[in-house]
């Protein structure tokens, strides 16, 4: 008897699977085309602030903008109602007789064909696991779509570039060194190329910068001595030498020279003010007081995890994709932000970003341990945290 309880709500359930894609399958696309534009926007905003680190040239950045412009446009336009083959009222009925037929054609072949003596071998845990590696293999097949594009073409700098980009995105930190590493091979004087090669390089050693790591950031500052992130790591790697005061002295010269909207400069102020408070320095008369309403962002530091973004190209060849692809795609760089922020947490923006994109995506739990995440990581600063609640709110994240 117990068996067939259990079968009957298997039916029950297989009937409730049927009916509700028909019923609201034309309402999928639109929540996609919702989640990709929210991610269009958010990359917008973050290619204003490689253009004020002077990561990305105003050109590039310029011509980014404009192909995500023409990409939401298209987006906006696709979200026109679709046309249905049947009213609303006829597809429900239609849906539910479907799920009916279902239901009685799965009993009575059961009746005639089951075997309820034999038990299952099937757990829910392999289950759960075989959902998860086949969500994981999306991710890792547009991947290797590019690691196949480059083992035809290994002569291109920029394609090894975006190839780094896209491993440091998702936390693979040795292989976006490996990538830069033949990128900077080919084209060692690559805008951007030698400290995006130095950051992975200094993520894959947890933080530590390596000789390895020290050349690179070199040379970015030969060939542009304002690079702020090459300037940040040396002055790390003096730190790490045991010279707190030099690095100390190269971080206060790197904010003081700092544009007044530079999108990093409140973090490391809030950084270099908290280190002279350890060690007992007055920074009065040293350090150019704070911009009035400085625009926050990721600093050129391990917390940024900031890399040179896709070119339009890249852009181009994304938004061509297959629905399911770009979605994968979407996803890869939502979990991305989430292990970057797991390693390098101080990055009040990326934590907003991170809220907003579980909630587009659906995921109102995962938003709520990202706040408490956010908020854990700027214990030291009520200001930082009063921001990330303010965020959530704004947000509808649980617990905000």
């Amino acid at each position: 008897m117990t068996l067939w309880i259990i079968l009957t709500v298997m039916v029950a359930l297989a009937v409730v699977g049927v009916a509700i894609p028909l019923v609201r399958r034309y309402e999928a696309a639109a929540d996609a085309r919702s989640a990709t534009l929210a991610v269009l926007k958010d990359q917008l905003g973050e290619i204003d602030g490689q253009e004020k680190a002077g990561i990305a040239s105003p050109a590039e950045a310029e011509a980014l903008r404009t192909e995500l412009r023409r990409r939401m446009l298209a987006e906006a336009r696709e979200r026109g109602e679709v046309a249905r083959p049947y009213g609303a009222q006829s597809l429900g009925r239609f849906a539910f007789a479907m799920a009916a037929v279902v239901a009685l054609a799965a009993t009575g072949l059961y009746a005639m064909m089951g075997r309820p003596d034999l038990t299952a071998t099937a757990t829910p845990a392999a289950a759960g696991a075989g959902a998860a590696a086949e969500g994981a293999s999306d991710i890792d097949g547009l991947i290797r779509g590019l690691e196949q594009k480059m083992a035809a073409n290994p002569d291109d700098p920029e394609g090894w570039r975006m190839l780094g980009w896209s491993y440091f995105q998702t936390g693979r930190f040795a292989e976006s060194a490996n990538a830069y590493r033949r990128a900077v091979a080919i084209a060692p004087n690559g805008p951007g190329y030698q400290s995006a090669f130095g950051e992975a390089l200094v993520q894959a050693a947890q933080g530590s910068v390596t000789p390895e790591a020290a050349t690179a950031f070199e040379a970015a500052k030969a060939l542009d001595p304002a690079d702020a992130r090459a300037r940040y790591f040396l002055a790390v790697l003096k730190d790490q030498k045991g010279d707190r005061a030099a690095a100390l002295a190269d971080w206060i010269g790197l904010l003081n020279e700092a544009p007044a909207d530079a999108p990093w400069a409140p973090d490391l102020r809030a950084f270099v003010e908290r280190i002279a408070k350890e060690d007992g320095i007055e920074l009065a008369g040293r350090l150019k007081p704070a911009a009035a309403a400085p625009i926050a962002g990721p600093m050129p530091a391990p917390a940024a995890g900031a890399a040179p973004g896709p070119t339009p190209d890249d852009v181009k060849a994304a938004m061509a994709m297959p629905e399911g692809d770009r979605q994968a795609m979407v996803r890869g760089m939502v979990d991305g932000l989430a292990a970057r922020l797991q390693a390098s947490p101080r990055d009040a923006d990326g934590w907003v970003r991170l809220m907003r994109a579980r909630m587009v995506l659906g995921e109102p739990a995962a938003a709520s341990a990202a706040l408490k995440q956010g908020v854990a990581a700027f214990g030291d600063s009520p200001a930082e945290q009063q921001k990330l609640r303010d965020a959530a709110k704004s947000l509808g994240v649980p617990g905000s």
